[in-house]
């Protein structure tokens, strides 16, 4: 009985120490791939599973996260086909494409990614695409000469602006921020008025006029000034006030006349000029405001025409594909572009079409999961080695929340529905003028069909949505404009989560949390399936449930009909 025992403790110990191994690789194995969900993790292998096997570690059978998040698809949703027509022709084929999906009520039909590179010698493609490259960078940057040039007369009218409500102030005015008005409110500077007369009115009098130029004479000339008082105009009482010399009396009587009839001429001049240069201000701020209005689209239109060599993508499928590696030269005639879609569809739930399983339908129908639950946010959003935050790190909650709300608004997630549908179409066309003058054009249409669940969608409409917010930044600061949404640059780091209350026995109730925690990591790892685990709120029958009704129903339902109506368009087995 003892040896039972010992060999019992032994093999408890051996497991508990092969389970912190394995949680120690799987925490220093987050760093291999920035971002988990990206799409290039979503590539797959001739057989169809994945090359990035933690995405099927993860939500496949035995995977330590099925039931938090489903990231799957069947083997055969991967097709490629190449069709070859005269040029425009592959074209009808996507944009028909495009408008069949609409059709067919995909929630869904976004352009994510496109690219163009094209040869020199191909001169009429050429002339059509990256001509007008170099003609919008030439318009971008007179136009940005333009408004450098009213942000400058903007500044300058701006410090003038100042200057003169500065002046106001001096003269006892105080500014009505409701009305805009000037209400005089009787208590004046004299003190900086004096200053002022003597640094910027009687200073350009001259040489050997002007108090600054004659303080070495009467070295407390500046100061006696400073000590007058408006009326004082008596040369013989400033002499005997300030007991000062009579040559000092009569320059102090002379400059304290002037500086009297200064205050009485550019006081209301002074209200009319602040006037005038508000207005002006104004005109130039419109001006400027237009100037970047007008400069946006063109921009956008210029970021719009991305080269394929700019990108780490556009090089690895222009220089490394083996099909443009060779055809695309600087001597031959031709031109590649991709574009990618992303389009997804709601799964119907296999209970709504079987008999007597009505209220079991209901529940399902009427069972609310929040896209953007916990866990889908600490693992899937802000985990900080495969977050969505390793790709754009200023993404905040209140951001990850006002873009639930769009996605929820334009319909593109349905709140009672889990599972989903997404397709992505990588449309890869080449367009080539052979030495005989005919052209061709042969395109690519890779098509991946993946099945989510409605965390999952969500994080990937998050994706292009800060890609979206990124291309706006990028106008934005080209301009010179700083107009961002919700979401601020933030450090990478986890979320804190919130303190909870401490009942009278917290202790134990946290001691208890932990353990509870960390049985139930310790049964992820050996896929154990404990009742009293709570294991996310999607599907976690792999063999029966996935692969049987959902996987199989995505293949039927979703997927092949994209394929079956690209074949006809192409023509594929009409001879």
């Amino acid at each position: 009985m003892v040896d039972i025992l010992l060999a019992g403790l032994v093999v408890s110990f051996i497991i508990i120490f092969v389970y912190l191994a394995k949680q120690k690789v799987d925490d220093e194995s987050g760093a291999v791939v920035p971002y988990l969900l990206d799409d290039a993790n979503f590539e797959r292998r001739v057989d169809g599973e994945f090359k990035d096997r933690r995405i099927e570690n993860w939500c496949s059978k035995g995977g330590k996260y099925l039931g938090h998040a489903i990231i799957n698809g069947p083997r055969e949703a991967q097709v490629s086909m190449n069709p070859t027509t005269p040029p425009g022709g592959t074209d009808a084929i996507l944009i028909s494409l495009v408008f069949q999906l609409g059709k067919w009520e995909w929630l869904g039909r976004v352009k994510f990614d496109e690219w163009i590179e094209v040869s020199p010698t191909f001169a009429q493609y050429y002339q059509i695409t990256l001509k007008q490259k170099e003609e919008l960078e030439a318009r971008i940057k007179s136009g940005l000469a333009s408004a450098a040039q009213a942000v400058a007369d903007l500044e300058l009218l701006k410090h003038d602006q100042r200057k003169y409500r500065e002046f106001l102030d001096y003269f006892g005015y105080a500014l009505n921020e409701k009305t805009g008005e000037w209400k005089k409110t009787g208590t004046r500077d004299e003190h900086a008025l004096r200053a002022v007369f003597i640094d910027q009115v009687d200073a350009h009098t001259g040489e050997g006029i002007a108090i600054r130029s004659i303080v070495q004479r009467w070295p407390t000339l500046i100061v006696d000034f400073m000590k007058l008082a408006d009326k004082d105009m008596d040369v013989d009482k400033i002499k005997t006030d300030l007991d000062v010399s009579k040559a000092e009396a009569v320059v102090l009587s002379t400059k304290n006349r002037i500086f009297v009839e200064w205050k009485r001429l550019f006081e209301p001049e002074i209200k009319a000029r602040y006037e005038r240069i508000e207005e002006l201000v104004k005109s130039r701020q419109e001006s400027v405001k237009s100037y970047r209005d007008w400069l946006k689209p063109i921009i956008a239109r210029h970021k719009m025409l991305n080269e394929g060599l700019s990108s780490a993508g556009g090089r690895a499928k222009t220089i490394s594909s083996p099909p443009f590696s060779t055809l695309l030269t600087i001597g031959r005639a031709m031109a590649i572009s991709n574009t990618k879609y992303w389009s997804w569809r709601h799964m119907p739930l296999p209970e709504l079409e079987k008999g007597g399983t009505e209220r079991l339908a209901v529940e399902v129908t009427e069972k609310r999961v929040e896209p953007d639950d916990e866990w889908t946010r600490k693992n899937l959003i802000f985990h900080p080695k495969h977050g969505l935050i390793r790709k754009h790190a200023w993404i905040t909650d209140e951001w990850v929340a006002e873009k639930k709300r769009v996605a929820i608004s334009n319909d593109w997630i349905r709140p009672n529905v889990l599972y989903y549908a997404f397709i992505e179409v990588d449309f890869i066309k080449s367009n080539l003028r052979t030495a005989g003058g005919d052209e061709v054009e042969d395109t690519i249409f890779d098509l991946n069909g993946l099945f989510f669940s409605k965390n999952v969608l969500f994080v990937k409409l998050l994706e292009m949505f800060a890609k979206q917010e990124e291309f706006n930044r990028y106008v934005e600061d080209l301009i010179g404009i700083r107009e961002y949404a919700p979401g601020t640059e933030r450090e990478v780091k986890m979320p804190v989560p919130k303190e909870e209350k401490k009942a009278r026995f917290g202790k134990i109730s946290s001691g208890m949390s932990a353990v509870k925690s960390t049985a139930g990591r310790f049964a992820d790892f050996f896929s154990l399936p404990f009742g009293f685990f709570k294991h996310g709120p999607y599907e976690r029958d792999f063999d029966e449930r996935l692969t049987k009704y959902w996987l199989r129903d995505m293949a039927q339902r979703r997927f092949e009909p994209v394929v079956k109506f690209v074949k006809d368009k192409m023509g594929y087995g009409i001879s």
